[in-house]
């Protein structure tokens, strides 16, 4: 059978012939490596030989293949995975056209003595990458979404590698707006967001109660009992304790800093709205808590969820 013509993708650098000479020297060297790779993985089976399962401490593997190595000058886990990789293919099993990479990447299969020289439906030659797709690991070069996502994923394991990473990609605009389209996104930052002001508030309650505790008890300044034991407390009487303590604490902030000469009409009546809104919730929460009836009437619904025409 005739070897089909090999065109170069670089007209304007190469001639077909050239390329096809270049690749063919290429395919030569890489078969020289792929032997050298399965000697070396079969070597290593020589000096300690594979036990059989559960019959054999393995232990005694690596002090040789680690002196072994340095003698031969070549890093020890190297030549691990050369071992490694023999074991998994066996010498009859062995495609001598296909590199070692790919062999490595195919290794975990149980039906890869078949695909290695079968590539599924969809690849005409495996690829080191196109292997390592098929068999679900990270490709060195991912080209798909979802195999960028996975190497975004396995580069930020760690926490405080991913939040900095985080706040650099949400200082582009346009990075920061995507994300804030999402509204599952949106949920998710606004509830970090609210239970680090729920923290920040109880630490100045707990801070301030602590200060009391450390006065001396006279007629002018008498200590004052914690609303609630906040070891005990159940997360919605904190959770709603620290929406008013972030809510006042924010206020008495802010209310100093008005310039409130610049403002329009239009925007105080804004603002009048929405505090009349503000107390109608307040209310309703009070009549809540106190009698545990949390029918809203229609008047309360449309206060909240209208506001002033």
């Amino acid at each position: 059978m005739a070897a089909s013509k090999i065109t170069s993708p670089f007209p304007q650098r190469f001639t077909d012939r050239q390329w096809a000479h270049y690749v063919k020297q290429g395919k030569s060297l890489v078969e020289e490596e792929t032997q050298i790779q399965f000697r070396l993985g079969d070597l290593t089976l020589k000096l300690a030989p594979l036990q059989r399962p559960g019959n054999s401490d393995q232990r005694g593997v690596f002090p040789v293949l680690d002196r072994y190595a340095d003698e031969i000058g070549i890093n020890v886990h190297t030549l691990l995975s050369y071992r490694h990789v023999a074991i998994k293919w066996p010498p009859e099993n062995r495609a001598p056209d296909v590199s070692w990479s790919i062999h490595r990447a195919l290794d975990a299969l149980e039906d890869r003595f078949e695909l290695i020289g079968n590539p599924p439906r969809g690849v005409t030659k495996w690829t080191e990458d196109k292997a390592l797709s098929y068999a679900g690991r990270l490709p060195h070069r991912p080209l798909t979404k979802a195999e960028k996502l996975d190497r975004v994923r396995v580069l930020l394991e760690q926490d405080e590698n991913a939040a900095e990473a985080v706040g650099e990609l949400i200082k582009r605009p346009d990075v920061a707006h995507r994300v804030m389209s999402n509204d599952a996104n949106k949920r998710i930052l606004y509830r970090a967001h609210h239970e680090q002001r729920m923290e920040a508030a109880e630490a100045r309650q707990a801070a301030a109660y602590e200060e009391e505790e450390g006065q001396e008890e006279t007629p002018e300044v008498r200590r004052r009992e914690p609303a609630v034991d906040y070891t005990r407390a159940s997360t919605e009487v904190l959770e709603i304790i620290g929406m008013g303590t972030s809510f006042l604490v924010e206020m008495q902030r802010l209310i100093p800093e008005l310039h409130v000469a610049e403002f329009t009409d239009r925007e105080v009546r804004a603002i009048l709205d929405n505090h009349r809104r503000i107390r109608a919730a307040l209310d309703w929460c009070d009549t809540v808590v106190t009698t545990g009836e949390k029918t809203m009437d229609e008047e309360l619904a449309r206060i909240l969820g209208e506001g002033d025409e």
